[in-house]
């Protein structure tokens, strides 16, 4: 009986390191998925909130020509250090539904809408070298205050 077992032990010999060989990448590239996930899941919160309070600052704003201003310095603030290479926005008003004029700002616009756009990096892959980045877009929508006297 002794014999047996020693046997089969000097048969599977070397096998612990194999099993080590082929488990370590797989789960080394888990952790990578699960890093990079984490970085999306983050990143794209942090966009949507920079429309947000994008979308507020807007919609706070008497002249329409200082709307798109206040909406990319809000969104700018916001994503300061996610986007390197800058945050992009883009304003519309809404009256039921449908995309109405600047010059609604004053008298008929009811919902302004702003876009925000960024490239960010993700870092969980270029720890290995491969530089991955991914556009985020979040879109928010505002009621403008009806009860506010606003300058076209």
């Amino acid at each position: 009986m002794r014999g047996g077992i020693r046997a089969r032990l000097a048969r599977d010999r070397g096998s612990m390191a194999v099993e080590f060989a082929v488990a370590a990448p797989a789960f080394i590239i888990l952790l990578l998925l699960v890093g990079a996930g984490g970085q999306w899941v983050s990143a794209s919160g942090e966009v949507g909130a920079a429309a947000r309070d994008a979308v507020r600052q807007a919609s706070l704003e008497i002249n329409y020509a200082d709307v798109p201003s206040a909406a990319q310095s809000a969104a700018q603030a916001d994503l300061n250090n996610l986007c390197p290479g800058g945050v992009r926005t883009s304003v519309e008003l809404l009256a039921d539904g449908e995309q109405v004029a600047a010059s609604a700002w004053a008298n008929g616009a009811q919902v302004v809408e702003v876009k925000v756009s960024c490239n960010v990096k993700l870092q969980a892959f270029a720890v290995i070298g491969i530089p991955a980045t991914e556009t985020f877009t979040d879109i928010a929508a505002a009621p403008l205050d009806q009860f506010t006297q606003r300058a076209g």
